[in-house]
Order: structure tokens, then sequence, then C-alpha cells
């Protein structure tokens, strides 16, 4: 079981300008060297398990804009998504707990920014996929001298 975080950036201001995310939505996570790939694109392949915890926050470029996660959109039966707030504030964050394994999964991802919500659709976006297993360099090795 392993918590992997998704980290998104967002250039508000230039999503707002040219009313898509496309250009201007980074994704990247924790999880490379379990299998993850197309850090920082909006298309990220983040690679989880069954067990494992995904954290997403959004964090926009431009501190004086408003960008929000407003959902994450996984069939429930296969990971189960959930907003929090930090404790005492009104910052959120979005928590998936990967209940079966996940094959090649595209998701929904919706984000406020500014006053209007832009959806970054499926297709070749963001997506959940299966966890490569990683052998040590001992596990390669022969017991032969």
């Amino acid at each position: 079981m392993k918590a992997i975080s998704v980290r998104m950036v967002v250039d508000v201001l230039a999503a707002l300008e040219t009313d898509t995310l496309a250009g201007s939505l980074y994704m990247i996570d924790n999880n490379r060297l379990g299998g993850s790939r197309n850090q920082a694109t909006a298309a990220l392949a983040t690679a989880v398990a069954p067990g494992d915890r995904i954290i997403w926050t959004l964090v926009p470029i431009e501190c004086e804009t408003h960008a929000a996660v407003r959902a994450i959109e996984l069939p429930a039966e296969i990971c189960e998504v959930r907003r929090e707030t930090y404790p005492g504030s009104d910052i959120s964050f979005w928590v998936g707990s990967v209940k079966q394994p996940v094959g090649n999964l595209p998701y929904v991802l919706t984000l406020e920014l500014g006053s209007r919500t832009r959806t970054l659709h499926n297709g070749t976006d963001a997506r959940l996929i299966e966890a490569a297993l990683q052998t040590s360099p001992d596990a390669t090795r022969t017991g032969s001298s």
C-alpha cells in the first residue's frame, strides 16, 4: 500500500485567456519508479495498485487567482474518491482509495478557475494505470559466482 501524490499545477490566466486547459495544466506524481509516465503533462498516467491511496492537490501558478478541483470522476467500485479539507481551513484536496486493479482507466477532472469551470475530458488525458512490478537488483542476480 502506497500513498501517491498527484500535484496539478495550472496556469489560470492562460487557461482563461485561451478558454482551454490544453497547454495550461501540468500534472506530476511521486510514483515514476512504480511505472507512472507522461510527467508534467495533462496526460499523466499514474501507476497504482489495489490498496494504494491517491492524493490530488492543485496549485495555481498565479497566487492571486482562484483555482480549485470541483470533481474527480472515477468508477467508485474501482477507486473511491472524496474531497477533504485541511483542518482549520477551507483548503481542499482529493483522496482516492484504489479498491481493485485499474487497467488503463481514464478519469474526468473538473477544475474551477476564476469564476468558470473547465473540464479535462477523457481520451489521451489523465488516467490511472497498473503499477509496474519493480524488482530490486538483488532479485535479478543469480546465485553463481
